[in-house]
């Protein structure tokens, strides 16, 4: 009797065990097979316009759509999205609202979920004043999201937007202010002491092409990035690494690019799992560990 009892206390710890696994791995975008090739995410049931972020739980997903709105010059206002897996399946994306009506589109959420990233091209003043894109931020409340505001120390006169946030929150982002190397370049400001700093060119990632989206390992340890080659115009995407303080030739993600189509918004699942990206208006999702070489990233890499 008393070996009975043990054998089912023993079978009962390890059935608890395994759903606490399970609980901890979201069925919201997790393959039960390996991904080498990439997939349409969500069976194609969940689209966007640009970029897609989960919340760190992975059961909420935010993404970017056109409204019917337009600003003064014809084009289209774009709104964030939020959209809740329940019962197996994601629930009809739902506008998140603010207490101003601007532009918003590319979500980035801050690691720990207390911020959420966008871009916009309304004026500050003017809201139906179309404008280069900023770089916006609003703060998690009791209530929902806090009254959106530009990120103080980042955005210049020119185009900066295609934000992405490590967990140290330094931010990094593409820009066509002055002093880069071609049409757009990507930049890191540092976050010291609750504040932005002076951003920084990355000298090592960019090139006379156009540097376009971009997302950011949150441990900074890679980049992965898309570039449009004017010569081709085409748009490919790249893998650099970090290295003593610097950054590694970024090398192209031949596995992935097309010669044929666009990839674009590159994101990482919240577990650090999966790779996302946008092609020919379809998410699509493959193993991170498909994409690295077991040298350049030890425990992440088994190409």
């Amino acid at each position: 009797m008393k070996l009975s009892i043990t054998a089912f206390l023993i079978l009962l710890m390890v059935c608890c065990e395994q759903k606490a696994q399970q609980s901890k791995t979201p069925a919201s975008y997790t393959s039960t097979s390996e991904l080498k090739e990439p997939i349409v995410f969500g069976q194609g049931r969940v689209t966007t316009a640009n970029g897609i972020s989960f919340s760190k739980g992975g059961d909420t997903l935010y993404t970017s759509e056109s409204l019917e709105k337009q600003f003064e010059n014809g084009r289209l206002y774009a709104g964030i999205f939020e959209s809740r897996f329940e019962a197996g399946k994601w629930t009809t994306p739902k506008r998140v609202e603010f207490s101003i009506n601007i532009d918003a589109y590319h979500p980035v959420l801050s690691t720990d979920n207390d911020v959420l990233f966008f871009n916009s091209r309304s004026h500050l003043d003017s809201a139906n004043k179309s404008i280069p894109h900023n770089i916006w931020a609003t703060q998690k409340t009791a209530k929902g999201w806090g009254t959106p505001k530009m990120v103080e120390g980042v955005n210049s006169l020119g185009y900066d937007s295609y934000p992405s946030v490590a967990r140290n929150n330094n931010l990094y982002f593409n820009s066509d202010r002055e002093g880069g190397k071609g049409g757009m370049d990507f930049y890191v400001s540092y976050f010291v002491e609750g504040k932005y700093q002076k951003p920084i060119n990355l000298e090592k990632l960019n090139s006379s092409d156009v540097e376009n989206d971009l997302v950011v390992d949150p441990d900074e340890r890679f980049i992965i990035f898309n570039r449009y080659i004017i010569d081709t115009k085409e748009i490919d995407l790249f893998i650099s690494f970090k290295k003593d303080d610097g950054w590694t030739t970024p090398r192209k993600l031949e596995n992935l690019n097309s010669t044929d189509a666009w990839e674009l918004t590159p994101s990482l699942s919240p577990d650090g799992k999966y790779f996302f990206y946008e092609l020919e208006q379809k998410i699509m999702q493959v193993d991170l560990s498909s994409l690295i070489y077991a040298y350049e990233l030890a425990g992440v890499g088994k190409r």
